[in-house]
């Protein structure tokens, strides 16, 4: 790519994530809805949490970023928001048992951190998330054989090393319950953590880099998975809750940018590129359709992976057709509170993934788990209640 065809692409880019950004800034000056005790900000500086998993998305939007505050810097403008970039190590399996050595992870942040000093960058282990008391984790674990250990409160039933942490992701029934937990609980780290922040310092939003193929991709698996009623949570950019009573902004800048846009941007127009000096996951490219004799051991969403990567390859319309049909869904049937809208004030969120309930239950999306009968035709208690998604990931 030459030099004058690069920085066109390179506008390009970076118009698409500006406009995102400009629909942020509207709406967080106008509710505040990003910061967590709804504060008006004294300052034009924002300050956003950012997710980083390595990937070609993600990694795009932080050089994004650096990009927009060095052209504002440079016409003698200020530099429009602060950035806070978070990894999740999602990393379990104890390989790294020296202390003293820093984890991969780790020592690809460094890199990032010596390419990118106006930002802050800082790595999560997972099992941050065990200290969250808004996911009910004894849910996560098979149900017990009598009532009796059932009435054990889900504290006696909580995983509280790594150890136990990849116990029960093991003892998921398979691939994709595995890689869908494993999911939620990087979402609900990451966003617990932007939403919980002090307040003296709190965050206006958190950006995702999620491209319009990743989006694409996550509206089937979710839909597939049983989670259709989630989609304006899960997709669409707004306010969420963290479970807890805190709410944070969730914006994804590289919406309306592909996958392929993204990689070509690390490759021709970030300097240097970084795709080069292990900054980046690249994946492997996907093995034609053909080539693939059983998904037996694929997750959903492996498999809709391989099937964008196709479909964005010959006909980029039909994703972004998708992914334009999904922002049109509503938030119906649940007020901004949605975690605590039932009459006694108990939680009505999924107590694994958080997102809402369909109300109308099993008769439409089988949303509604919770009314079902508990073990001896007892009620199921109203804290265990799971949504479609998280029932059949973790029971299959």
């Amino acid at each position: 790519m030459t030099n004058s065809s690069s920085a066109c692409f390179s506008h390009f880019v970076k118009t698409k994530a500006v406009k995102r950004l400009e629909v942020l800034n509207r709406e967080t000056k106008s509710s505040h809805t990003g910061r967590p005790g709804g504060g008006a900000p004294n300052s034009n500086v924002r300050k956003f949490y950012a997710g980083l998993s390595f990937g070609p998305s993600s990694s795009a939007l932080v050089d994004i970023c650096e990009q927009i505050i060095v052209g504002r810097l440079s016409r003698g403008r200020d530099a429009a928001f602060n950035l806070h970039v978070v990894h999740v190590d999602a990393e379990v399996d104890g390989v790294n048992t020296d202390a003293d050595t820093p984890s991969p992870a780790e020592q690809r942040l460094q890199r990032w951190r010596a390419r990118y000093p106006r930002f802050t960058f800082e790595r999560v282990p997972l099992t941050d998330v065990l200290a969250l008391d808004t996911i009910d984790w004894a849910a996560l674990l098979p149900p017990p054989p009598s009532r009796t250990e059932q009435q054990d409160t889900p504290q006696t039933r909580h995983p509280s090393t790594s150890a136990e942490l990849r116990a029960s992701l093991s003892n998921l029934p398979s691939a994709t319950s595995r890689r869908d937990v494993l999911e939620v609980l990087v979402r609900r780290l990451l966003i617990s953590k932007a939403a919980s922040t002090a307040e003296a310092a709190p965050y206006d939003a958190l950006l995702l880099g999620c491209s319009t193929t990743a989006l694409a991709e996550r509206t089937l698996a979710e839909t597939a998975k049983g989670r259709g009623f989630s989609l304006p949570w899960l997709i669409n950019d707004g306010a969420v809750e963290d479970g807890a009573e805190h709410r944070i902004a969730v914006y994804y800048p590289v919406r309306e940018l592909f996958r392929n846009e993204l990689i070509l941007y690390l490759n021709a127009v970030a300097q240097p590129p970084l795709t080069e000096g292990d900054f980046v996951l690249v994946p492997a490219p996907a093995s034609s359709a053909g080539a693939v004799v059983s998904h037996k051991d694929l997750s959903i969403e492996e498999v809709m992976t391989r099937y964008f990567t196709e479909v964005e390859a010959n006909y980029p319309s039909i994703v972004a057709n998708v992914v334009r049909t999904t922002a049109k869904l509503e938030r119906h049937g649940h007020s901004h509170n949605h975690a605590h809208d039932s009459d006694d004030g108990a939680p009505t969120g999924c107590r694994v993934c958080g997102m809402p309930l369909d109300e109308a239950g099993n008769e439409r999306w089988r949303g509604e788990i919770g009314h079902l009968d508990g073990p001896e035709g007892g009620p199921r208690l109203r804290v265990e209640r799971l949504c479609y998604g998280c029932e059949r990931s973790i029971h299959g």
